[in-house]
This record gives structure tokens, sequence and C-alpha cells, in this order.
């Protein structure tokens, strides 16, 4: 049997649409066993709803596997453990992706490497940003290109957390990826570029009072706010109980605040604040991951 833990992960960051992500604390954790025929699939604490059978998110992942290395599928049995709540903006999706392949690979062989393994990745979720970090853990910048995707992990200081502020709904990608334009202005454009850079560089080097400029975007969070209910109030309500960047996870619904300190007092705060104004939104204060998915054979 193979058990895996894959983390969450929090993409876009502001101003790095489709490219920056980080590794939180909520984890998918997964059992694959190999069995002579037959799909069996078992969800324990899954957080929305979860396929079980061939249409299945991990088994879908691992057949990507087998056709790509050319192995013969079986019988499976597939556990599923998971703290990651669904179609919220927070890698759920990944995941299940990066659990899959890399059962599938160990199964197969391990004929795949990780740089092989992160690119099919990326290929299957259509976008690098959230399968980076749940793979590699960590702040990672990511890209994908036609026949390869790199992604670059950074460890960030254990004292960087973030408030992820989430609601009692769901936006779903393809409706919130459907609002977006297909052309930007060209100022907008180098002013995400600009802002992301000094994002990464502001993240990297724990350069907090740089973030709150850093996190600026005129690519994709000023279309999908009215998906997300009171998003700018919120927003300027997390600056005033002291964050240093708040911005949309993902494709949202999730808000999520990057914190430094007072942690406790930041999470009483915008609680009381969510209940006053009647928004059924609940908030947890994450670690980052460092580590990325954790596989172990028993």
């Amino acid at each position: 049997m193979i058990k895996l833990r894959v983390p969450a992960s929090s993409a876009n960051m502001g101003a790095g649409f489709d490219t920056l992500g980080a590794a939180v604390g909520l984890y998918n954790r997964i059992s694959v066993e190999e069995i002579p025929e037959g799909l069996e699939i078992i969800n324990k604490n899954a957080r929305g709803f979860v396929s079980r059978d061939s249409n299945n998110l991990i088994y879908r992942a691992m057949l990507e596997v087998f056709k790509h290395v050319g192995y013969e599928p079986k019988g499976y049995k597939i556990i599923q453990n998971s703290s990651i709540p669904m179609t919220r903006g927070l890698g759920s999706s990944s995941a299940c992706i990066i659990g899959g392949m890399l059962a599938a690979n160990i199964i197969s062989g391990r004929t795949l490497s990780y740089k092989k393994i992160i690119h099919l990745a990326a290929k299957t979720e259509g976008h690098p940003d959230n399968v980076g970090p749940a793979l590699f853990g960590g702040f990672c910048v990511s890209l994908t290109d036609s026949d390869r995707t790199i992604v670059k992990s950074v460890k960030l200081q254990n004292h960087i957390k973030f408030a992820v502020i989430i609601p009692d709904y769901f936006v779903a990608t393809r409706k919130s990826r459907g609002v977006l334009p297909e052309r930007v202005d060209f100022k907008d454009a180098a002013y995400n570029i600009a802002h992301a850079s000094m994002f990464q560089a502001a993240m990297i080097s724990g350069d907090m009072e740089s973030l709150r400029v850093a996190v600026g975007d005129k690519l994709h969070q000023q279309y999908r706010k009215n998906y997300v209910e009171g998003m700018e109030s919120i927003f300027e309500k997390t600056y005033s109980l002291g964050s240093h960047a708040t911005y949309l996870s993902g494709s949202g619904p999730a808000i999520v605040s990057v914190l430094s300190g007072e942690y406790e007092k930041f999470k009483f705060g915008i609680q009381k604040y969510l209940r006053e104004n009647s928004l059924k939104w609940k908030c947890m204060i994450l670690p980052i991951d460092n580590v990325g998915a954790v596989v172990s054979e028993v």
C-alpha cells in the first residue's frame, strides 16, 4: 500500500496569475493499493462531492501516468481523507492529481522523475501554480513551456502564516475563468509584471512592508469580485487588522491574508466582522508547508 500526504495550496497570489503559489497546512491524505481487479474508492471526511467511480480525479491522474509510461492498469483501492475544502480556491484538485500521479509512478516502477511528473500534472490541471506547491511545498514560482514545467520552490520563514477566509459557497473554476477578458491593456500587463516580481522578492526576503503594494493586481481579481460577496470590504478589513497582503486565492472564493504575527487577534477580529455583517465565512490560520507531498510505502 502506498500512503501519501499532499498539501493544499493558495495560488495566483495577487499579481501572480497562474504563476505564484504557496503550500499551506491542510492536507489530502491518500492511500492506494493495487488489487487484482475492480475499483474501490472510499472517501473519509471529503469536504464536497467526490466521485467514487472511474471519474474520480485521483484515479484519472493515475491513468495519465500509466498511459504515459505504458503500464497496464489493474484494480485499485483508493482511500481519501481530505481536509481541503473543494472548489474554494485552495488547490483540492491539484492535491488529488499530485497524489494520484505519485502513487501511479511508484506502482509502475518509478519510471518518471519529479520533473516529468510536474509537467504531466500541470498539463492535466491546466496551469502549474497549484501543482507546484502541492508537490514541492514552500513558496513556488512556476511556468509551463511547450515541453516542460519549471518550478522554483523557496522555503519561507515559519513566522509567515496565512489567514484563509472561506465562505460557505463555492465558485466553479470554469465559471470564474469565463469572466476574464481575452485581451488586457498593455499598461495593466506591465503593472502585473512589476507587482508580481516585487511580490516574489518581498516573500523570499521576508520584506513584509513591501507586500501591501506588491500584491496589487489588474488581471483577474477585478473581474471575479462579483462572484465573491463583500470581497472589497473584507480586503479593507483585513488590512485594518494587520494583514501584509490580501488576495483572492486561486479563482476564489476563498480570500487569503499574509500575516507575520498577532494571528489570533486577526482571526478574532475578522470573524467578528463577518458575523456582524451576516457573512457566513470562517477563518483558519495556516502555516506554510515547506515540505510538499510526502510518500511512504507500507
